[in-house]
């Protein structure tokens, strides 16, 4: 399964918590953190100091890709733009 469907179905199910986030001011947020469930696992994922990382280290993390969706930030799981 792609980065795109693994996000969305982690979106869909209900399995993504955001812990804390802030500040923002209409902006993405400067730091995330947030907990993933996933197939296997619940996954911890933060941003701070412009860097992703989960606990699950995968270089194209679908946990990562669902929280960025969440928060505002640009991620793998966003839909390819249509012209």
């Amino acid at each position: 399964m792609d980065v795109r469907s693994q996000s969305c179905d982690y979106l869909r199910d209900g399995n993504v918590v955001v812990c804390t986030a802030g500040p923002g001011n209409f902006e993405p947020p400067e730091y995330v953190r947030a907990r993933v469930t996933g197939r296997s696992a619940t996954y911890l994922v933060r941003f701070n100091g412009g860097c992703w990382s989960c606990t699950c280290k995968d270089v194209d993390c679908p946990h990562v890709a669902a929280v960025q969706m969440v928060t505002g930030h640009p991620s793998l799981a966003r839909k390819a733009a249509t012209r």
